[in-house]
């Protein structure tokens, strides 16, 4: 559902914005996050800026996701906690569960099985509150929430400095020669799928980093460790395809290998961090579930 806003009464051409957090009674760190997410259109348009300029009669549509914080609604799932205290959570995401509300969903997600234990008006942006780093619908595994914004702030700097540590399992498509590899390719929204992320060339695409470790060999397959340096969408999965090796059952960049509603065979399986709090490291492991061990042991069965 989108919300639109016919401009009216302006006396000279103004910043979306500054227009937008007015009309909308939002910060505006919070409409620029709106912004950012591609949640608002400027005459159907999408790219838009922050700095645009919009004058009389242009249509602004809004996502309806600009709900309060209040209207997100709980969700009532059992969800696996590894660890929790006064500052964060980490749990263990199963497969079909999406982190926070997005335009395809806006409620039933990860954030609203877990909303009561986040303390919201920290938190400028009420879609993603205490979200440090994301999991896709069907990756499992570990992922780490901050239950306040100083402790968000603080694991937000320490995935740029690095201190975050996540690493994961997948099972891929051919055999990996190299013990080790530095997969160094940008990458960017494609233009021909706006649901694939592709490396890219231009310009605007993003810096991404991905560490390979190679740990088992099979008949036309391998299981290999991914370390994330950066965190782009879709980074592990797009950076597999375009070294030839995509991941097991993704056919979003790759093919369908036969598992029916299961998804990629990625699995985030490490987590490490320096408390926010204590100072302390805290390190957490996850063991992928019956249906990854399952492959494993059928391709190592045919080794």
């Amino acid at each position: 559902m989108m919300k639109k806003i016919k401009v009216k009464n302006l006396s000279n051409k103004t910043r979306l914005d500054i227009y937008l957090t007015k009309a909308l009674n939002q910060k505006r760190s919070h409409v620029n996050k709106l912004i950012e997410n591609k949640l608002i259109r400027v005459n159907g348009r999408l790219p838009i800026k922050k700095g645009e300029l919009i004058d009389n009669d242009f249509i602004i549509q809004v996502n309806t996701l600009i709900q309060k914080e209040n209207q997100l609604k709980s969700f009532h799932q059992r969800i696996k906690i590894i660890y929790e205290d006064n500052d964060l959570i980490v749990v263990d995401k199963p497969k079909k569960l999406i982190v926070h509300p997005t335009s395809f969903q806006e409620q039933n997600t990860l954030i609203n099985a877990l909303i009561h234990k986040i303390c919201i008006n920290d938190f400028d942006d009420p879609l993603r509150p205490g979200i440090i780093h994301r999991l896709d619908r069907n990756t499992t595994g570990l992922i780490v929430i901050a239950k306040n914004k100083k402790t968000y702030d603080n694991l937000i700097q320490q995935m740029k400095n690095k201190t975050l540590i996540r690493k994961y399992l997948a099972i891929v498509h051919n055999n990996i020669e190299n013990d080790f590899l530095l997969i160094n390719a940008p990458i960017h929204r494609s233009k021909q799928n706006l649901l694939k992320m592709t490396v890219s060339s231009e310009t605007k695409a993003k810096p991404a980093q991905t560490e390979i470790k190679l740990l088992e060999n099979y008949h036309n397959a391998a299981l290999i460790e991914c370390h994330l340096l950066t965190g782009r969408t879709h980074q592990i999965r797009v950076h597999l395809a375009y070294i030839r090796h995509p991941i097991y059952n993704d056919d979003l960049y790759g093919n369908y290998d036969g598992y029916e509603e299961y998804g990629q065979f990625l699995h985030a399986y490490y987590l490490s961090f320096v408390h926010p709090t204590n100072k302390q490291i805290m390190e957490f492991k996850s063991q992928p579930d019956n249906i990854f061990l399952s492959l494993q042991k059928k391709l190592r069965s045919q080794t």
